[in-house]
């Protein structure tokens, strides 16, 4: 008797320490799940997060970003030179240029791809130099210049319909027969608008780069003022025989 109630008691036992390990592993699994879904969420929205951010950004933006990085400047520094920048869009790549050289930005699903004018020397280059910036290293590096880089995109646009309502002025003024001895009229004008202020003589534009010499109290070359396809103006050159060849071209330009 005794016998059968040990083995009883064994066997209950047993069982409830079974039934307690079948708890805890039910309970370590539904913890488990739990902590699966909460960063299954956690991840999602850092995604929509990410998300929303990058859309604050057009891709206009972005391209006007990538530029900035190419040439190492603040937008304020290029907003103070917008008046000369042109402003293209061609699908989702846009093109930049001063009177000179374009740069190329193509903007894609996480990046903006760029392609330059490659610089040797004084001089650009004939090859193209390409750079590749993430739109997250863009959106960091310049996302607190927005409002500046929204100022200088709209009055590009301003520029383009400007542009185009001139263009259309011309041509409905040329189809409602304009004569050929006008049109060389507008020619000459143009031509003469394009001549700076040194003496009425034209800049030299070569490879990119537009010349206009500095004379000194003789009436000598002392120096080239060079703006180069960023619209930036430098000082460049003296009156050796390397920059003669600039000099040479320079005069035969203005008839000299």
């Amino acid at each position: 008797m005794k016998k059968r109630i040990i083995l009883t008691s064994t066997i209950l036992l047993a069982s409830l320490a079974l039934a307690g390990c079948g708890n805890n592993q039910s309970t370590n699994s539904s913890t488990k799940a739990e902590n699966s879904s909460l960063k299954a969420e956690n991840s999602s929205l850092k995604a929509k997060k990410s998300s929303e951010k990058q859309a604050k950004y057009s891709e206009q933006d972005y391209a006007l970003m990538a530029y900035l990085k190419l040439q190492g400047q603040t937008a304020n520094e290029l907003n103070r030179n917008k008046n000369n920048m042109n402003w293209n869009q061609d699908g989702n790549t846009y093109r930049i240029d001063f009177g000179a050289h374009t740069t190329s930005m193509t903007v894609t699903e996480d990046n903006v791809e760029v392609t330059y004018d490659d610089v040797q020397g004084d001089h650009m280059g004939q090859g193209n130099g390409h750079k590749t910036y993430s739109k997250q290293q863009l959106a960091k590096e310049f996302g607190n210049q927005k409002s500046v880089i929204e100022e200088i995109l709209s009055s590009a646009s301003q520029g383009q319909s400007s542009n185009g309502q001139t263009n259309n002025n011309q041509n409905n003024g040329n189809a409602q027969g304009q004569s050929a001895d006008q049109n060389t009229t507008n020619d000459s004008t143009a031509s003469s608008s394009n001549a700076d202020n040194n003496g009425g003589e034209k800049p030299l534009v070569k490879d990119g780069n537009t010349y206009r010499p500095k004379y000194d109290e003789n009436g000598q070359i002392a120096s080239w003022q060079v703006t180069g396809s960023d619209g930036i103006t430098r000082t460049m050159g003296d009156p050796s025989p390397n920059w003669q060849e600039i000099e040479n071209e320079y005069n035969a330009e203005n008839g000299k």
